[in-house]
């Protein structure tokens, strides 16, 4: 290990540590320190943050602590263009081909070689076959590993050739693409794939033709700019804008001999012709110096009127827009020939009028015009998005996004000047675009996930990677340690989680094969008690499909349209928290049983065009209170409880979220297996998902050559909503038993019957949540902070639920509102059902309490001896503090000193460090007589006793049972 250099007065403090900033720039080449850095983790190619909205600078102190810490780094191609080469071919083209730079040898043995460059997007390479050769990593939307990383296998990312960035444009990258025969992706396509598929599309289209009259008004038109110096240009452009139009060759070479008639190069002006239409030579360049298109040069010799009347009369008669950089004319009202017109020259979107000496403006609507415009239109549903480029004030690229946008955000740019007109003159002039053949049209797919198109299960922005039998083994491992050990407690709960999870990214691609209304694929619900993994379970799922957590709140769904958005956003499981309040709302349970059988799930007018809105992702919801009671709801959920046993102790999850969330990313080797298996047969969606999900996980542990365990078989089939009471009312009567049993031991000594215990405390007024009024009980509010891990969140639930009366009722001088119970029944109630059931339990029950209760008198005792350094205090005193809603300066009873109280008891205040005092105490010497009785007592049981008390009792005592071994 080197030795670290004496610190330096500039040198940065992070943490403890002291370390020369300039050594740990060192670490990134000089040649992209002026780059924007994604910090990696180690040994890894994920960000550790979400990375697209956040960056940092090479020199940030945040890169630097990092990258001493080990961690790996990644440049973002925002202005680079990386060749990743996979296959010797492309290796050896660009090796042949582009001029030598920076090159880096990666952990997996391949070269990156970066380049300076223009280029704005990521683009993926093939053969003729379709076989994949590499990429192109290009533009801000991507990044790649940076040299002095560390690869997953452990090898270092290295230079191996330290050179200057060699400057590599793109059109310079896109001629090389095209000279080597090599293949785009279909949503990556380069100007030569678009050329060739407006080739295809041409040819299939029925050719235009030109009368001899159009012939003679063509010429007549451009004659009057056909002069010398311009001569060349216009054939060039005019020959172009022919071809585009689909006009025949025949019919364009009569226009170009009567348009240079007289002129002595005419057999040149042929061959420019001859050329565009390729029968002769190689086709002419895209573009000629020094101009851009006929009107540049119809202005230039006849003035701005009138050269824009002639490109609108050219683009009449030839029935297509110009290819090159001339205006776009909307036609907008017949009578008053009024046009919207897109000038790229000047830069501006205007409305214009035609009079007798042109075309002349009448309004300025934008400061800057369309240059560009791409049209992503989605097949499931018809929505359409633009992305339109920009010149003129502004220079930029805005979208994918719809019209309003867009203009919005012109105006925010502040370069419209007639807001009224300005969306009105956007879709005109897309229109144009469109009908000139100008704009580029994708219909595809935008939305991640897995979709089943054309026979097919295709991937949509999500990436398997390639993984080894080890790679499977491991993740299957892991995921037995965590049935086996982690979640053993759950137990064929955790087994169908699991199961649910490998098949839930897919349950639009079952509804697209399937088809059918109907429930083929239920959401799911966790609900019960807290601290018992049900949202560790969700990032569990997650991680299966190597994507980052993703939990939201019920307010993201809370309306028709917030939930309709998400949704709607990707196929895969969304994990959405404490949805009890929500799903009380009809309009919610309507969309949400609509988004479970069908594949839509509402749709909606937008701009005046209806759009369905598809139901593409499952959800996970969670909370902690009951199930609503909703029949129909319930049939399309795979309800699965949890109840307070299955409560985690901190300990426990602070273990958990130690040891196995950072691992859980090894489980995405199932999710790679379980996508390469259905896509090789996309029909087995047909299967049931239960069926379906457990052959698969067979499958996976036969390919690592583990021995399929027992438990892969489970299944948990949910609660129905009587379950679900069921398990609810028990919870509800042994809570409240176990406070009515508390109680007495606290204050009896005799054993007693059920029924005379519960009079006893009655009587006493010991119970705060009960209070008796003749032959009945009145339970008042207090009673929902004892029962708040049951699930009950109102008095009214409650007496609903057990058919109690719940109205108002006179208790001494004052008037509540209550659940009112006649004694016997509250009494039967809490037996479990009749006096004779009940009985032995209960008789049991106060064996216990004696015992318990003369532990008590004999630790009292000793309290009380233990306490006399603590101001004659007894440590019980502390079971009876309540927190002060502000601190106060007061003094003590325990210590005597003046200082900032928190807490009041019978006897006075006490300040926090007397009351953790006391606290310690009381829970070690309880624990002490629980653990005496005859039988003893278990950690549960003893846990049970003191959450009565509050969350820091029942802390203490767990940290106290933990040092005894419990």
């Amino acid at each position: 290990m080197e030795k670290a250099a004496p610190p330096l007065p500039s040198e940065r403090r992070l943490g403890s540590r002291v370390y020369k900033h300039s050594d740990i720039l060192q670490r990134i080449p000089k040649q992209l320190r002026d780059y924007e850095i994604v910090l990696l983790g180690r040994k890894s190619k994920r960000p550790i943050h979400k990375w697209n909205e956040r960056r940092f600078r090479a020199d940030d102190p945040i890169v630097q602590e990092h990258l001493r810490r080990g961690g790996g780094y990644g440049i973002v191609c925002k202005g680079l263009a990386v060749f990743d080469c996979d296959s010797p071919r492309l290796e050896k083209a660009v090796e042949r081909d582009l001029p030598p730079t920076l090159t880096v040898l990666t952990g997996g043995g391949r070269r990156h070689r970066y380049y300076k460059t223009d280029l704005d997007r990521k683009i993926i390479l093939y053969d003729e076959n379709g076989e994949h050769l590499g990429e192109i990593q290009a533009g801000g939307g991507c990044y790649v590993v940076g040299p002095g990383s560390l690869h997953p296998n452990g090898r270092r990312y290295e230079v191996v050739e330290d050179r200057p960035l060699a400057f590599l444009p793109a059109s310079q990258i896109y001629e090389w693409i095209e000279k080597n025969g090599f293949r785009t992706s279909a949503h990556r396509l380069t100007p030569g794939d678009l050329e060739r598929g407006e080739k295809e599309r041409e040819e299939k289209e029925e050719e235009k033709t030109l009368t001899e009259t159009k012939i003679l008004e063509i010429v007549n038109l451009l004659k009057p700019i056909y002069r010398e110096g311009y001569r060349d240009y216009i054939v060039y452009f005019l020959s172009g804008w022919m071809k585009k139009a689909g006009i025949p060759y025949e019919e364009a070479k009569k226009v170009i001999e009567l348009l240079s008639e007289n002129d002595e190069e005419r057999k040149q002006r042929l061959y420019v012709l001859d050329r565009t239409y390729e029968r002769a030579g190689n086709p002419p360049k895209k573009e000629l110096k020094g101009k851009s298109g006929i009107q540049e040069i119809a202005e230039a010799l006849l003035g701005e009127e009138q050269g824009l009347e002639l490109i609108r009369k050219l683009e009449e008669l030839l029935g297509r827009a110009s290819p090159f950089k001339d205006s776009i004319f909307s036609l907008i009202d017949f009578q008053r020939k009024l046009y919207y017109v897109a000038n790229p020259r000047k830069g501006i979107i205007a409305r214009a009028s035609e009079r007798k000496d042109g075309i002349v403006y009448k309004e300025l609507i934008a400061e800057c015009c369309p240059t560009n415009i791409t049209i992503y239109e989605d097949p499931l549903n018809g929505d359409r998005k633009f992305e339109v480029e920009f010149n003129g004030l502004v220079n930029k690229k805005i979208g994918p996004a719809d019209l309003e946008s867009i203009a919005s955000q012109l105006r925010m740019l502040g370069v419209v000047k007639h807001r009224r007109l300005l969306e009105d003159a956007l879709s005109s002039i897309i229109t144009a675009f469109i009908r000139s053949g100008k704009a580029e049209i994708r219909r595809e797919l935008e939305k991640p996930g897995f979709y089943y198109i054309d026979g097919e299960l295709k991937a949509v922005k999500w990436q398997p990677e390639d993984f080894t039998k080890e790679d499977l083994r491991k993740a299957l491992l892991f995921l037995i340690e965590l049935r086996e050990k982690w979640y053993a407690y759950l137990g064929e709960r955790f087994t169908t989680v699991v199961k649910w999870g490998i098949i839930a990214p897919f349950s639009y691609a079952i509804k697209q094969i399937r088809g059918t209304y109907g429930v083929h694929f239920p959401w799911i619900l966790l609900h019960g008690s807290s601290f018992s993994g049900k949202s560790s379970l969700g990032k569990l799922i997650r991680a299966i499909w190597n994507l980052p957590p993703d939990e939201k709140s019920a307010y993201h769904i809370d309306t028709i349209p917030r939930f309709a958005k998400i949704v709607s956003q990707h196929t895969f499981p969304v994990l959405i928290n404490e949805v009890a309040d929500i799903l009380r709302k009809d309009e919610i349970k309507e969309i949400i049983k609509t988004s479970v059988e069908t594949a839509f799930a509402r749709g909606k007018y937008h701009q005046g065009t209806y759009i369905e809105q598809p139901a593409l992702c499952p959800m996970i919801f969670t909370t902690n209170k009951t199930y609503p009671a909703d029949d129909a709801l319930l049939r399309r959920m795979l309800s699965i409880l949890f109840t307070i046993s299955d409560r985690r102790k901190k300990q426990e999850v602070g273990r958990f979220e130690r040891e196995v969330l950072p691992r859980l990313y090894d489980l995405k080797y199932i999710g790679f297996f379980v996508f390469k298996k259905l896509a090789e047969n996309p029909q087995s969606l047909r299967r049931e998902w239960r069926e379906l999900s457990t052959a698969l996980l067979e499958e996976a542990f036969e390919s690592a050559e583990l021995e399929v365990p027992a438990w892969l078989s489970e299944s948990h089939e949910g609660e129905s909503l009587e379950d679900v009471d069921e398990i609810v009312n028990e919870d509800i009567r042994a809570t409240l038993l176990s406070e009515v049993n508390m109680q007495y031991a606290r204050h009896f000594r005799e054993e007693a019957e059920l029924d005379e215990r519960i009079r006893e405390v009655l009587d006493k007024d010991l119970l705060p949540w009960a209070h008796q009024k003749g032959d009945r009980i009145l339970i008042t509010t207090a009673v929902l902070r004892v029962l708040k891990d049951c699930g009950v969140d109102s008095l009214r639930s409650l007496a609903e639920r057990f058919g109690w009366d719940y109205r108002v009722f006179k208790l001494g001088k004052s008037s509540i509102r209550a659940v009112g119970v006649a004694l016997s029944d509250f009494i039967a109630f809490l037996g479990g059902g009749t006096e004779e059931e009940s009985g032995q339990e209960e008789q049991n029950k106060q064996a216990q309490q004696a015992e318990r209760e003369e532990r008590e008198e004999r630790e009292e005792r000793e309290e009380r001896e233990e306490c006399e350094s603590e101001g004659g205090i007894s440590p019980e005193i502390v079971a009876k503090t309540r927190q002060l809603n502000q601190p106060e300066q007061d003094v003590c009873v325990v210590c005597g000193e003046r200082r900032e109280v928190r807490w009041a008891s019978p006897r006075g205040f006490i300040c926090a460090d007397c009351r953790n005092k006391l606290l310690k105490a009381f829970v070690q010497a309880r624990i002490h007589s629980l653990m005496e009785r005859e039988r003893g007592a278990s950690r549960r049981e003893i846990l049970e006793e003191f959450v009565r008390y509050g969350e820091d009792f029942a802390e203490e005592a767990e940290i106290y049972c933990d040092l005894l071994g419990l």
